[in-house]
């Protein structure tokens, strides 16, 4: 696709205004002050979302770039959609569907967004990439500048745990931990070093590059096609700083918008409440840019990938949950765990507190009935975090190498 047939296939929009216009110089709305997001106006064949899933590039014409065969990839996308009847009969619903997203590349959904995001910098000339990061997108942009031979300048925050560290340093990305709480002051900092530097800004916050958020709407293109368009009453995903939530949600008005589907799921975006601008602003009915001049204060949370002190990608995803009657949820941190541990032991899957938020808010979604049927986004694996799981498993027993013992240990 040449870059004057690109720009057709797309424009931007404001979800605070309905303001649209062709690809500005500014992602910022000239009429009310909102961030502007990607709208794909392409219109694919339905041969698209029938064909076999093999990878997030099969939908290259609902995303952004110039020459999706020049697509920086490692095989992201086309990941399993797993029923869970162990946790829908505990959770007293009629079906469970885990969409896995632990089995990207790296190990989290940010695989999506940031193939698009450096495919896009690299579209554009770049050789640096530099990101602000819990963890995920991290791991991720070094791992993806590895495969474009590419520099990867990663700023990570205050939560950031030791193995995410340990995994992004090991694609070769440069980390540096900023010893602040506040995500929103690490992208101070970013911003100003891609400006000064000439980097490009590859944090998966739309407010600030919108490019790098697309990669998560082909979830919902996967969704439907993974249910045969019987989509379910909720998707219920972890929440940060919004991007993925929002990100879906515009996944789905593509669909509807193609004639694929009439209504849209119920969205639920789930937090930790040692941090919940998102929960927040709902209650409180706060417009987006409101919100941003009240940042969450001192997030203290063990789900780290989730303390995102304001709502970077609140445009979309305040939108996204009041337009379908959606709702947000914070849950504490035993929550988190113990919601990490069910799904580990009923279903085999583990994942990172950051996602485990939503299996502990199962039992607080707003269900009519008990014929609901729920999919959960599960973001990012548990082998990423294992820290986050001592002292909440029991240790090993020992014993001597002989069955009476083995026995004993049994029975104990």
């Amino acid at each position: 696709m040449n870059a004057a047939a690109l720009t057709a296939s797309y424009d931007f929009v404001c979800y605070g205004c309905d303001y649209n216009v062709a690809p500005p110089a500014a992602f910022t709305c000239p009429r009310c002050g909102e961030p502007l997001s990607i709208r794909s106006l392409a219109t694919p064949g339905k041969a698209v979302f029938s064909q076999p899933l093999r990878s997030l590039w099969d939908y290259s014409d609902l995303l952004p770039v110039t020459d999706p065969d020049r697509a920086i990839t490692l095989g992201e996308g086309a990941t399993r959609l797993i029923e869970a009847p162990r946790l829908a009969a505990a959770s007293g619903l009629k079906q469970l569907l885990l969409k896995n997203e632990t089995s990207n590349p790296t190990g989290s959904f940010k695989d999506r967004q940031i193939s698009v995001g450096i495919t896009r910098a690299r579209e554009l000339g770049k050789d640096t990439v530099a990101v602000v990061s819990s963890g995920n997108v991290a791991c991720a942009a070094s791992a993806y500048a590895a495969r474009a031979g590419m520099r990867a300048v990663l700023l990570m925050h205050g939560f950031a745990s030791p193995t995410k560290i340990a995994q992004a340093a090991a694609y070769g990305g440069q980390v540096i931990q900023v010893d602040v709480p506040s995500a929103n002051a690490v992208f101070d900092l970013c911003l100003e070093a891609c400006g000064r530097f000439g980097w490009y800004h590859l944090s998966t916050a739309g407010m600030y590059e919108p490019y790098n958020v697309e990669g998560a709407k082909t979830i919902a293109y996967e969704l439907y096609q993974q249910t045969g368009g019987d989509l379910p009453d909720w998707i219920v995903a972890p929440v940060g700083g919004g991007g993925l939530l929002g990100g879906i949600w515009r996944g789905l008005l593509d669909l509807q918008r193609l004639g694929l589907i009439e209504r849209l799921p119920r969205l639920a975006g789930i937090q930790a409440s040692g941090c919940a601008p998102l929960k927040k602003a709902i209650d409180e009915g706060t417009p987006y840019l409101e919100t941003l001049n009240e940042p969450w204060p001192n997030p203290k949370t063990i789900a780290g990938g989730i303390a995102d002190d304001i709502l970077f990608d609140g445009h979309t995803v305040l939108p996204a949950l009041r337009t379908t009657n959606g709702a947000a949820i914070a849950v504490d941190d035993p929550e988190i765990i113990r919601g990490e541990l069910a799904l580990a032991s009923s279903e085999g899957i583990l994942c990172e507190p950051t996602c485990a938020v939503v299996i502990a808010a199962l039992e607080h979604l707003p269900l009519k009935n008990s014929g609901a049927r729920v999919c959960c986004i599960i973001t990012g694996s548990g082998i990423k975090d294992l820290p986050a799981l001592q002292g909440h498993v029991a240790p090993p027993k020992r014993i001597g190498a002989s069955l009476s013992a083995l026995e004993s240990a049994l029975r104990a």
